[in-house]
């Protein structure tokens, strides 16, 4: 039966079942920016620095290198930023950007073990590979005394936002779970994220409700999508993320060979088309209604 459902689906070309459509994630579809993470203070024109190796890596030769690896993220080209951020996660191990760029530059080359060891090292701020300190020991940068990175009670330093980083590297770690079949551990990943980092929560959900919809996993797909919405019910493309997911688990009509949707599924994708009558996915979501013999709902005005 859901061979079939997917099968009338694809007959009427609604091409963001298979992904087509969706933005990466955080990607510019979306009409409200995804928060981006803070360079640790560099200026975006400033050139990266000598890369001989055992050589001192200053904090502007960093901030320049991770602005040069977002670039690259951005591009898809990972293994560039990859090299770099190894590079210099080894100099300071205790800059977590630096390690929340490499984690992502990982994830994009699908080396989840990497990945999920550099959000880690992250959240630990560098623990995992640098020498280990009390918990909250502080080191100097030259330009005064920064107090260590790390999820446990130390002192947060200065420019760097505790929560993002956080919640940022508990939403990698959560993708890496979904990538490698672990549920469980994703979604406790992406509650851990919200938590860290409330101001975010619908961010880090929608991610999640993307993820679960690349990797064909409906019933959490519409889960996270349920969470984004209560963090952000004023996003449009969550009603979408949520109605396709249960769309995904209708049945389908033996007299008519229309959809019979779930409940929920109708009203979440009405819900999309009043908000964003023109949106990316307006005409898979007219589709699947007129799949269920459903016409939309004029726009709100």
């Amino acid at each position: 039966m859901a061979a079939r459902v997917l099968a009338i689906l694809l007959t009427l070309g609604l091409s963001s079942l298979a992904t087509a459509q969706l933005p990466p994630l955080g990607g510019s579809q979306d009409p409200k920016p995804a928060p981006g993470l803070p360079p640790l203070g560099a200026l975006a024109d400033q050139k990266p620095g000598p890369k001989s190796p055992g050589s001192a890596l200053s904090v502007d030769t960093a901030n320049a290198d991770l602005i040069q690896a977002r670039v690259a993220n951005q591009e898809k080209r990972y293994a560039d930023a990859e090299t770099l951020m190894l590079h210099d996660t080894a100099l300071r191990p205790h800059m977590p950007y630096l390690w929340l760029e490499l984690g992502q530059a990982q994830l994009g080359q699908k080396k989840y073990p990497e990945a999920e060891a550099s959000f880690n090292s992250a959240l630990a701020g560098g623990e995992s590979s640098a020498p280990k300190q009390a918990p909250a020991a502080f080191y100097q940068e030259g330009k005064g005394t920064v107090a260590h990175v790390a999820v446990s009670s130390a002192a947060p330093s200065k420019g760097i936002d505790t929560h993002e980083v956080q919640g940022s590297a508990y939403s990698g770690l959560g993708e890496i779970y979904v990538r490698l079949n672990k549920i469980p551990e994703a979604k406790e990943a992406f509650d851990k994220a919200a938590a860290a980092n409330p101001a975010s929560a619908g961010f880090y959900y929608r991610n999640e409700a993307i993820v679960f919809l690349q990797t064909g996993h409906a019933p959490e797909q519409v889960e996270a999508a349920d969470k984004a919405i209560a963090a952000d019910p004023t996003r449009g493309s969550l009603y979408f993320f949520k109605g396709q997911g249960l769309a995904a688990q209708s049945s389908i009509d033996p007299k008519t060979q229309k959809l019979v949707m779930p409940p929920g599924c109708a009203d979440a994708l009405q819900k999309y088309l009043q908000l964003e009558p023109t949106g990316p996915y307006a005409a898979d979501a007219k589709g699947m209604l007129a799949a269920a013999g459903i016409a939309p709902k004029p726009a709100a005005k």
